[in-house]
């Protein structure tokens, strides 16, 4: 009888109810086009997420156990995908200066991306004024000095963060995703490849080439089986953030001010920003490309990792988009490393201006300049270190000689928050590989104005 009652019977029965929606998601995408499913899965996630709302997802252990198990795998393959897929293209080129121009046109495209996600989040502050938020930071003083130095520990200068993009360890790299190293550890081997064959022939390295294409299908074809889960794990990642804002809502009313900001902002940059760039750089159209790249985008939202969406989001620019495949495999894993608009700029650039009108600080144009500047110089190096955005604020904030201790005090919104962060990140990412491929002359628009299979 003890044994019984210990089990949580809830629990359980919120994992029932699951299973019965998983069939019925089954059932609907044999029928209904993938998008709309998606958005069903959403749905309903956020229904059983308010439903089962509970201290902590007591809940909803299992159903956020199926979700990490999802996120894991797909974060998983995100290191092999990337290095096979370069390696793969790379060999491919008879032309190493192409290497070079889609090098500088991704971190242009990138960087400018970021610098148009500062710009908004500035105009954003400043026209929502972000009202006193002095309640927020009463406490700050009670931030314990230990807390402080271990999220200063996260504190890492400029050239910490330039020599952590480079490989020190290749096994390391992998196993950290650490993606600007995979990205140069491929292309290491592929230009290797390419000096060998113009030397020997390609007869010499022909078994190697070989190798890396039959990886190359097993790998994708593991990806296809993944892809296919997506509107489970959806259902069962926005039930655990729904239920989580949901039992939170009461501590964090002050806070819903930046959050929606944080939220205006990031969907500004990813729709109207991007929209303007996809419309006017990459020739297409925005309406089009946003529905070609939404499954990528709902990964992001609910997964809250750029670089476990990483795969769904190459596979769109491919199939979808028309980027071509070198492109799609090089620019959009950069993409989750260098800009990272959502979380390396929007997040601190907000975070430090709540701040500064909290505590009243007489802020002159100058100092929002040097913030600006320090926040892109920042999102330069952005790769393999966890919690970026956390990261990302701390540095910003010790660079301008505020005190960290405020954003542990934000901290309980950051997951919240994170949700658009990421979708837009995943957003910019696509826009600018899109935008690489125009101009390298190789994005098919036949792909692009395909239109989707109707299932019915």
């Amino acid at each position: 009888m003890e044994f019984l009652l210990s089990i949580n019977w809830i629990a359980l029965f919120a994992l029932a109810i699951v299973g019965l929606l998983f069939v019925l998601i089954h059932y609907l995408s044999e029928r209904l086009n993938w998008t709309l499913v998606i958005l069903f899965s959403l749905f309903l996630g956020a229904v059983v997420g308010i439903v089962f709302a509970s201290e902590n997802n007591t809940y909803l252990v299992w159903i956020d156990l199926i979700g990490n198990i999802y996120v894991n795998v797909i974060t998983a393959l995100a290191a092999p995908i990337i290095l096979i897929s370069i390696i793969s293209s790379f060999v491919s080129l008879k032309n190493k200066d192409s290497v070079k121009s889609i090098g500088v046109r991704s971190v242009f495209w990138l960087l400018l991306s970021a610098a148009g996600a500062i710009v908004l989040s500035l105009l954003g502050g400043l026209v929502f004024k972000l009202w006193d938020a002095s309640a927020v930071f009463k406490d700050i003083a009670s931030v314990s000095d230990s807390t402080v130095s271990a999220y200063g520990g996260l504190k890492k200068s400029f050239s910490d963060v330039l020599l952590g993009l480079f490989p020190s360890n290749i096994i390391g790299d992998i196993q950290g995703n650490n993606i600007v190293a995979i990205i140069i550890i491929a292309a290491a081997i592929a230009l290797a490849y390419l000096s060998v064959s113009s030397r020997e022939g390609e007869e010499g390295v022909v078994s190697f080439k070989k190798l890396i294409e039959a990886i190359k299908k097993i790998v994708y074809r593991i990806l296809e089986f993944i892809i296919d889960l997506t509107p489970y794990a959806v259902l069962c990642l926005i039930a655990s953030s729904a239920s989580s804002i949901f039992s939170d809502i009461g501590t964090i009313l002050q806070l819903l001010l930046l959050v929606g900001i944080i939220y205006v902002v990031s969907f500004l940059h990813a729709y109207v920003f991007n929209g303007f760039l996809i419309k006017f750089v990459a020739k297409l159209n925005p309406i089009k490309f946003f529905k070609k790249i939404f499954q990528a985008q709902a990964t992001a939202f609910t997964t809250q990792s750029s670089i476990g969406t990483l795969p769904v989001t190459i596979d769109s620019l491919k199939r979808k988009v028309g980027v071509d495949e070198e492109i799609a495999n090089f620019t959009a894993p950069l993409g989750t490393t260098i800009g990272m608009p959502g979380c390396t700029c929007i997040w601190p650039v907000l975070l430090v201006m709540f701040f500064v009108n909290a505590a009243g600080l007489n802020w002159s144009v100058g100092d929002y300049i040097i913030l600006a500047v320090i926040t892109l110089v920042l999102s330069l190096g952005s790769a393999g270190v966890p919690g970026i955005a956390v990261v990302s604020s701390i540095a910003v904030f010790s660079a301008l000689n505020l005190p960290i201790a405020a954003v542990i005090l934000l901290l309980p919104i950051n997951t919240v928050s994170d949700m658009a962060r990421t979708m837009n990140n995943v957003t910019a990412a696509a826009v600018s590989t899109a935008i690489v491929a125009r101009k390298e002359g190789q994005l098919d628009d036949n792909i692009f104005n395909e239109e989707e299979e109707q299932k019915v």
